[in-house]
Parts: C-alpha cells; structure tokens; sequence
C-alpha cells in the first residue's frame, strides 16, 4: 500500500513544478484536474474502495473454476493466493461454493484438495456441522452405494418383555464413544436405523460400512408391566455386500439392568 503512496507523491513533482514556475498559464485548471485524478487513483486502488484487490479476486476465481472443471487438484498458487486474498469469511464462503460446485459436477479430485484445505477455516461447532455436511455429500457422490447403508433388529428376536421404552446405539467398535446411529424407540418395527440417525453428519453407518468396521450395539429397554431394565451390548461385523445390516436377538443374550 506505501508503494502506492509513493508513486503518487513521485507523479505529483512535474506538476508541482509547473504550477510554482513563474511563466506557466492555466496553474489552477492543471493543479485542479492533477489533485482530482490523483486523489481518485488513491480510492480506486488503496482506500476500501479499492478495485484492484478484486479484479485479483476475481482472476482467483475464474483460475479455481477453470481447475475444477479439469478435475485437477487446486494448484499450490491458487491455495496461496486464497489465504492472502481473502478475510476468514471469504474463505469459508468461497469453500463452500467451490467444494459444492466441485461435488455437483462431480469433479471429485477438485473437492477432495478443496475439502482438505478449507477445514482450518471452519471452527465453531456450527461451522463443523457445515463442513461435515460438505464431507458427507462428497462421499455419497464417490461411493453412492454406501449411500442408503443402515441397520435394523430382526423380526425373529426375542424381547423378555413388552417395551415401555427402549434406546439403540451404535458404535465403532474400539472408536469414539460417539454413536454412529441412535434412535429410541417402543415396539420392534421401530428398530431400524440410517445415516440420517447419526450425532455428527458423515460419522455414521456408511462411514462404518465403508472403512469396514465392526459395530458395537447397545440396546437398552424399560419394561411395561415388571418395570425391570434390559440390555445388550454385542459386536457385528458389517456385510459390505449388504446395504442393510441385520442383528438376530437371542434370549440368552439379555442381561438384566440396575
């Protein structure tokens, strides 16, 4: 910004110099029309008005848009040239646009580098969920057969009781204690889950069921009439080959709660 300041100060000398020579007509009209174009360079290229901080933004985007309908992944240049160019808002909006634009013209290598890059700008748990969203729609799109993956308990399991209230949680096995589904539920037919039954967008059954995880499966229920607490905690090891993942109780594997 200083260089611009400089130039100015250096363009203004001959100007100068003419309007405090002694022989020269017209000083007002020169100074005048001088200051003008001058000052109006000053709001045009260093004040917040400044065109020249978007023409270069605008060069940025036509140059990321062009990669990606290469599906190449964004140049090293382009990645510097967006954390200069842009405030922290900017980024998280041009990484939104340009991770979706990449993902519904299924440039995957494109949403995949931009994916990469842009998680640093999103921090607030809100702005997480957003970039998980992002995350999930990228992968839905790359291996859509894992797109409808879920789980249900077999109609042939035995129940000890007739349920009041009941509560089903999957886990990875040895992972998070973050459930990758959870549902509540009354009745049998209730027990059927899906990615849409996750906690945190994109940490659910077909990320289970694509990394080739084990589930761990927690079941608890509440009893209508005896009041009594049951519970299951078993493992299951996901069929790739499925898209439903199926669980039979048997009647020894109820244990009675607290």
């Amino acid at each position: 910004m200083i260089i611009f300041y400089l130039l100015t100060a250096f363009a203004a000398l001959p100007v100068l110099a003419y309007v405090l020579s002694q022989r020269t007509n017209n000083k007002g009209i020169v100074f005048g029309t001088t200051v003008f174009v001058l000052i109006g360079c000053l709001i045009l290229f260093v004040s917040k008005f400044a065109i020249l901080g978007s023409v270069n933004k605008q060069i940025l985007s036509n140059n990321i848009s062009n990669q990606i309908y290469l599906d190449e992944k964004i140049s090293i240049d382009s990645l510097k040239q967006f954390d200069s160019l842009l405030n922290i808002e900017e980024k998280k909006v041009w990484s939104i646009e340009f991770i979706s634009k990449s993902i519904d013209l299924k440039k995957m290598d494109s949403a995949e580098s931009l994916l990469g890059f842009s998680e640093k700008f999103f921090v607030s748990n809100s702005e997480k969920l957003i970039f998980y969203s992002l995350y999930t729609q990228l992968r839905d799109t790359k291996f859509p057969e894992y797109k409808d993956s879920s789980f249900q308990i077999s109609s042939d399991s035995y129940f000890p009781c007739d349920i009041e209230t009941g509560l089903v949680s999957l886990y990875i096995n040895n992972g998070p204690k973050i459930p990758v589904a959870e549902k509540q539920f009354t009745q049998l037919d209730e027990i059927f889950l899906t990615n849409a039954n996750s906690s945190i967008p994109g940490f659910d059954i077909a990320s289970a069921h694509l990394n080739n995880e084990t589930i761990e499966i927690d079941i608890k229920i509440s009893c209508k009439s005896s009041k009594e607490n049951y519970y299951i905690n078993n493992l299951l090891i996901l069929d790739k080959n499925k898209v439903t993942n199926s669980y039979k109780i048997n009647s020894n594997e109820w244990l009675k709660g607290l």
